[in-house]
């Protein structure tokens, strides 16, 4: 074959070969854009299990949240902020806010109930107060106390003793029995202008007789109980040579949970034929300008 003949099919070839690339790296081109969208629905797919995952957490902590802040009223102690942190949120803690939300909503609509934080508790000694001072001095201190307990939100018509009977833990008897003394010392507190000395409590307990009514326990034991769990405060100051002096004052919880509508129901059942005058002299004992006449179904104290 001549040379120049061999020469042309080699140049036709390298031709062909050349037309033969493009589709190629096209093709490799296509398979690369191709590849792109599903790395993007791959992504789309992390965050939104990411989300899931989070929310999910987050409906663990929540339920968390409930359990503890049932216990804790279970046992009438407050629920704190800081137990909290530390036994529901643990390595969790920005996510307060979100969690304490979620547990309020849940309480509400599952239980009826809500947290409601407690007042600051009242500096009442000397000693107490000058401490404060001293500590609003030095930094700014917030007015939050940081502790909550469970209130109900049923509305009025369920709030009666029909529908809100006292616990059957220990006993219903008992628990009544509790609810009842605690609500009577507190309105003995209110109605002498918020303090009471220890000589004239002792002196209206033994007027009621509680030695004898009361039958979970002494009354000593009671009394310290209900210190224990925030509906009174015992003011002990000490003074150089002579007897302590002791005063009986209103605790945090006490306040929440026995309004002057509560203690207003108390005294009307307790007075029995009530004079003209009785609403006016009540409201001014009570340090209020008009409270809700009591209902007879009506509970003497909102657990």
């Amino acid at each position: 074959m001549p040379p120049h003949t061999q020469s042309q099919r080699r140049s036709r070839a390298g031709r062909h070969d050349d037309n033969e690339d493009p589709p190629r790296r096209r093709q490799s081109r296509r398979n690369n854009e191709s590849d792109d969208p599903d790395d993007s629905e791959e992504d789309q797919d992390g965050d939104v299990s990411m989300e899931r995952a989070g929310s999910g957490a987050d409906d663990q902590l929540i339920k968390k949240l409930v359990r503890y802040a049932l216990a804790c009223e279970y046992a009438r102690i407050p629920i704190k902020r800081d137990g909290i942190r530390d036994k529901v949120l643990g390595s969790n803690p920005r996510s307060f806010r979100r969690v304490f939300e979620g547990a309020q909503a849940q309480l509400q609509r599952v239980f009826g109930m809500e947290m409601l934080e407690l007042p600051v508790k009242e500096k009442r000694t000397l000693k107490e107060k000058q401490k404060a001072n001293a500590r609003k001095a030095s930094s700014q201190s917030t007015t939050s106390s940081r502790q909550y307990i469970l209130v109900s939100t049923l509305p009025r018509e369920y709030k009666s003793q029909s529908v809100i009977v006292p616990s059957r833990i220990p006993s219903s008897p008992e628990e009544a029995a509790y609810v009842g003394f605690y609500t009577m010392v507190i309105s003995l507190i209110i109605l002498n202008g918020g303090e009471l000395s220890d000589t004239k409590l002792r002196r209206y307990l033994t007027r009621l007789n509680a030695s004898q009514n009361l039958p979970m326990d002494k009354t000593d034991n009671v009394l310290q109980k209900i210190v224990r769990q925030g509906y009174v405060d015992k003011v002990v100051e000490k003074h150089d040579g002579d007897d302590d002096a002791v005063t009986w004052c209103i605790g945090p919880r006490g306040r929440v949970e026995v309004p002057p509508e509560s203690i207003a129901a108390v005294v009307t059942q307790v007075w029995g034929e009530l004079p003209n005058d009785f609403h006016q002299k009540l409201q001014r004992s009570l340090g209020v300008q008009e409270i809700r006449q009591p209902q007879v179904e009506d509970s003497i104290a909102e657990e």
